[in-house]
């Protein structure tokens, strides 16, 4: 894994990886996102995660997942250490095991900052940590025979019950709860590709700029530009893969600049435009 970027993107090398980690702080302290699809279960503790402009407050067995269109970062309100497993799957990977009744890759397509919480039942939650542990082994012991078809298995096995799990899930038991920086994100969101400075938002909202900085501050520990950036690469990789040029892909998701653009892409993603575009054809 690469060194962490100043937006704290992590590069994923590997087709699916799987981690049980225990501290008191998330790996990725700012808003940020994947290549790779995230599956997140927290084992003990209590956290809250925003997910685009959503924020969902979990407990044990809180399981949420992220599609690699979506930024997301988790905030530990009490200090406590918190345990976590962490499963990135590249869905490049996994696209070929696909039917045409049984999409393995269901549960992240999905508005982002929709449907990301996932109701466990006691077995299904029983059931996904032993998987995750004979993933977590197939991964890191790479030579005993038949380790690959288990770590490919295990994981096909771990998307099943997920799906299952998800498509049993209520929207309205999973609903992410109000927050107080709902009104700022909402409005950067439906103004993205426009001019915003802290001026223009706080006069829209008609708030003091800088109790609205501390505002969003406070509530998310992140900057309200911080936000503005990553969601605008977020917008950024859409355009590519729908074929806008990488000239194109910077006017249209807000930044004006274009070499400030091809930086900021590169620190948020782990590769410039053009090769994300030549690695998603």
């Amino acid at each position: 894994m690469k060194k962490e970027s100043p937006y704290h993107y992590s590069e994923f090398s590997d087709p699916i990886s799987c981690d049980f980690t225990t501290s008191n702080m998330a790996g990725n302290v700012d808003f940020h996102m994947h290549n790779s699809h995230e599956i997140y279960l927290l084992v003990d503790g209590h956290i809250q995660y925003f997910v685009e402009n959503a924020c969902y407050d979990m407990s044990p067995g809180s399981l949420i997942l992220f599609s690699n269109r979506e930024i997301h970062k988790a905030i530990n309100t009490s200090n406590e250490p918190f345990t976590r497993l962490v499963i990135h799957v590249n869905p490049s990977y996994i696209r070929p095991y696909c039917t045409p009744s049984t999409n393995l890759l269901d549960c992240f397509h999905r508005d982002p900052g929709k449907n990301n919480l996932v109701l466990l039942s006691q077995t299904d939650h029983e059931l996904l940590i032993f998987m995750a542990k004979n993933l977590e082994k197939a991964i890191k012991n790479r030579r005993p025979y038949g380790s690959d078809l288990t770590a490919l298995t295990t994981i096909i096995q771990i998307l099943i019950l997920i799906n299952q799990a998800w498509q049993n899930t209520g929207s309205v038991k999973t609903a992410p709860r109000p927050h107080r920086a709902q009104a700022i994100m909402n409005y950067i969101d439906d103004h993205l590709t426009e001019p915003l400075t802290l001026d223009s938002i706080s006069l829209a909202l008609s708030l003091d700029k800088y109790y609205l900085s501390h505002l969003f501050k406070s509530e998310t520990e992140s900057s309200i530009f911080q936000y503005i950036v990553v969601k605008r690469v977020a917008l950024a990789k859409e355009l590519l893969l729908k074929g806008h040029t990488v000239s194109e892909a910077c006017h249209l998701s807000g930044f004006v600049d274009y070499s400030n653009f091809i930086r900021t892409f590169r620190q948020t993603t782990g590769c410039t435009p053009g090769q994300f575009k030549r690695l998603n054809p």
